[in-house]
């Protein structure tokens, strides 16, 4: 009963990043007119663009989005990386949460290899996809926050990488799952660096 307790608030907790990676980003779209021309009592224009009834000063005007028409095939390989980079968090999650269940009785040794196997194959295209949308912020002021997400994730690939090699040592096997741990915080740390960025 302790260890799903402590599985289900470490899950919270590991998790919490993605939900403040994108706090204030779901704010209603509203502005306050710029401009106003009246004419007598009645509006005629609103930041330059003509209107045909009075608007009240104090009320925001809600921007209209154009209507969004879905091109699978285009859409599916614009920005790659943001889609692949939820396989390597979700899968070494998993990873980390059956190493924990293996530490008494090693049931769970192959179902970990295979999922640390597919979270690097995972993370290292996440690495060349993410190269390719670094572009667009090379003079922009997150660029350092572009390349400290890069740096971040390179090093958390290490270190899975180390973890999933340490599987196959027979004397670090039973620990390995401390550089399980390092592997999430710094997934977390990826992960929320990477939300800030896209956000």
């Amino acid at each position: 009963m302790q260890r799903l307790l402590f599985l289900v608030l470490f899950v919270c907790v590991v998790n919490s990043n993605i939900v403040f990676a994108h706090e204030g980003k779901h704010e209603n779209k509203t502005t306050k007119q710029d401009t106003i021309t009246l004419v007598g009592k009645d509006t005629i224009a609103v930041n330059g663009m003509a209107v045909g009834k009075a608007i009240n000063n104090e009320e925001p005007v809600e921007t209209q989005e154009p209507e969004f028409i879905l091109k699978p095939g285009e859409q599916m390989l614009a920005h790659l990386h943001n889609k692949i980079v939820h396989f390597p968090i979700a899968l070494t999650l998993v990873a980390f949460l059956f190493s924990l269940l293996n530490i008494k009785k090693s049931n769970y040794d192959l179902v970990i290899k295979i999922l640390l196997a597919l979270s690097l194959g995972s993370a290292i295209a996440a690495f060349f996809t993410g190269n390719t949308q670094l572009v667009p912020f090379i003079g922009d002021p997150k660029e350092w926050l572009a390349y400290t997400h890069r740096l971040s994730g390179i090093i958390t690939t290490i270190f899975i990488l180390t973890w999933f090699i340490a599987l196959f040592i027979e004397r670090t096997k039973k620990s390995a799952w401390v550089i399980g741990l390092i592997v999430v915080i710094g997934i977390s740390i990826t992960g929320f660096l990477g939300g800030v960025l896209a956000h």
